[in-house]
């Protein structure tokens, strides 16, 4: 029988690990844990086992400018606006964003975007969750640094992309995280015969695929903490205080929007954090993505 409308279940680690990450006073960032396992994998916790979470662990780090913003939809829907979907909403202060209707209805794809600009290095995290998907899609999409080549507010062309059509996004400035379920298997299975997790990075316009590999899960009723990275030329997104792909662009974009997106998945967004971050100084790629992972440097 097929769930219409499962919350999950309250993971008590990571409510923890919230609360103190908000209560404690900014203090030194501690010397970062090694990333444990694949995100989604078995046995493995929602954080890294020998340190702290990425977002307690950063916030240690960094004082109170360094935030740009700090979301938890509990002032409603007006530093947002949506383009395509079924409904987006608010509730129990988490931003829902239904894309899932079935084959061949209108609303199978949605983005929801912040009006506020942001430039620069940045570190981008947030909760998420798959609440539903028809096809196991499981599809979490971020939108990073995103403009119009021809310099026209993107809130004022909003109407051309109102069914959310993803290749009318593909000749604007930004980038593309894609976080998904691989359900037809491309990248390999599980041992158990499970789908792996694929991870992309794109850079448009152009669409180009930077960096793309398959690892660990994305399933329906487990809750992610992402963060999402633009440091110099460098691109990251992790999952659970682990780097899960990195890509490069020596032509990086330096300012813009961000949005969140999905396609044929019902899912919700939550404590929605954007900081200044400074490149990772490290050339050793293990150091250099924990430095990532856990915001050694912020201005």
């Amino acid at each position: 029988v097929r769930n219409k409308e499962w919350d999950g279940t309250w993971d008590w680690q990571h409510f923890l690990q919230k609360t103190i990450q908000w209560a404690a006073p900014p203090q030194p960032a501690a010397a970062p844990g090694r990333p444990t396992a694949a995100p989604g994998e078995e046995g493995a916790a929602h954080r890294p086992a020998e340190a702290p979470g990425p977002g307690a662990a950063a916030d240690k780090g960094r004082s109170e400018a360094s935030f740009l913003l700090r979301e938890d939809f509990s002032k409603g829907m007006d530093n947002w606006w949506v383009e395509g979907g079924q409904r987006v909403w608010i509730q129990d202060g988490r931003l829902h964003v239904q894309a899932d209707p079935p084959q061949g209805r209108p609303g199978q794809v949605c983005t929801v975007w912040c009006r506020q600009e942001f430039r620069g290095d940045l570190r981008v995290e947030f909760d998420c969750h798959v609440m539903e998907s028809r096809t196991e899609a499981n599809n979490i999409n971020f939108f990073l640094l995103y403009s119009d080549p021809a310099g026209k507010p993107l809130r004022d062309t909003r109407d051309s992309r109102a069914d959310a059509a993803y290749d009318k996004y593909h000749n604007l400035n930004g980038y593309i995280f894609t976080f998904l379920n691989d359900r037809e298997g491309e990248g390999g299975r599980h041992p158990d015969g499970t789908a792996k997790a694929r991870f992309r990075i794109r850079r448009c316009p152009g669409f180009t695929l930077l960096a793309e590999t398959f690892a660990g899960r994305c399933l329906r009723g487990t809750t992610y903490r992402v963060a999402i990275v633009r440091a110099g030329t460098l691109l990251s997104i992790a999952v659970d205080g682990k780097v899960c792909l990195e890509a490069r662009d020596e032509r990086p974009h330096e300012s813009g929007l961000i949005g969140l997106r999905t396609f044929q998945t019902h899912l919700w967004f939550d404590n929605l954090e954007v900081t200044r971050v400074e490149p990772p100084a490290s050339r050793d790629p293990e150091k250099r993505a924990q430095e990532v992972i856990y915001g050694k440097a912020y201005r």
